[in-house]
């Protein structure tokens, strides 16, 4: 009996190696057709199976939905990609009660956090500003089990920006800020810079350094919307710095952040001799 039910059992793990395997390849079409695929065929063996081993296969398919969405949004296929991430929301909606509950409340905030990413990409900020919220709202309530609250922060804070709530935003970014430094000094590293982050992603980095550095540049910006230039140039500063410690000065974002700081100081400096040489009487009749 036992042999029959690891029989029954063997093209599901069979799928599921293949899955990975094909993950690992960058053909993540395919894996998420082989799963789909293993599912539909043995639709009877799928009723029967072990919750456990259903929600792992279930959590690898919502991974792969939300990896296809992202990158058919990069290749401006919306219309392929709202499809997946439609996938993604309906495996992890909490009528399934098949996935693991905190895999699923962790997928459904990286599903969230993806459509607003979404949303803000053709410009319908109001919704793309709706499912970020929700994504948020999981994480709080997640107690840390969610993969990368500071990357929601930071994907508000460019989206409030982006609607011209710039102390909103602003608030988002520090936060962003706090995360990161905690889970920096407890060794927990985050993930890649967010899709929405005012700065691009950095290739190679897996550790919390580079979204450290996009947390102080977006606090920056904002403090350059809120005409405080004084700490919108110490912000760009660390941001600077941050980066320089794990890029190099070669990097091109290193050198963006660096023009950033360059230009704002020229500004500070004419805004400083401009009100100099009025003191003095320069130039007065």
């Amino acid at each position: 009996m036992e042999a029959d039910s690891q029989e029954a059992l063997r093209p599901f793990i069979e799928a599921e190696r293949e899955f990975v395997q094909l993950q690992a390849a960058g053909d993540h079409d395919g894996a998420v057709r082989c799963l789909e695929a293993v599912l539909r065929a043995e639709q009877a063996t799928v009723q029967q199976m072990p919750d456990t081993m259903l929600s792992t296969l279930f959590e690898r398919l919502a991974i792969g939905y939300n990896t296809l969405g992202m990158k058919h949004l990069k290749d401006n296929n919306t219309e392929v990609s709202c499809k997946f991430f439609e996938k993604a929301e309906a495996l992890t909606d909490p009528a399934n009660l098949h996935m693991n509950p905190e895999s699923r409340l962790v997928l459904r905030a990286v599903t969230y956090n993806n459509m607003g990413c979404f949303y803000k990409s053709f410009g319908k900020l109001h919704t793309a500003l709706q499912y970020l919220k929700k994504a948020q709202r999981i994480e709080e309530q997640s107690r840390g089990r969610c993969q990368n609250p500071a990357g929601t922060h930071l994907n508000l804070c460019a989206l409030l920006s982006q609607m011209g709530k710039h102390q909103e935003a602003l608030q988002h970014a520090d936060k962003a800020l706090k995360k990161l430094e905690a889970a920096q000094k407890a060794q927990q590293p985050q993930s890649q810079p967010p899709e929405g982050s005012s700065l691009p992603p950095v290739a190679g980095s897996t550790n919390s350094e580079s979204l450290i550095c996009v947390a102080y540049f977006n606090m920056g910006a904002e403090y350059e919307h809120l005409k405080k230039p004084a700490e919108a140039l110490w912000h760009y500063q660390r941001a600077h710095d941050s980066c320089l410690q794990e890029l190099g000065e070669e990097h091109p974002l290193s050198q963006q952040i660096s023009a950033c700081v360059e230009q704002l100081q020229g500004r500070l400096w004419t805004r400083f001799f401009a009100g100099w040489e009025y003191l003095l009487g320069v130039g007065m009749g």
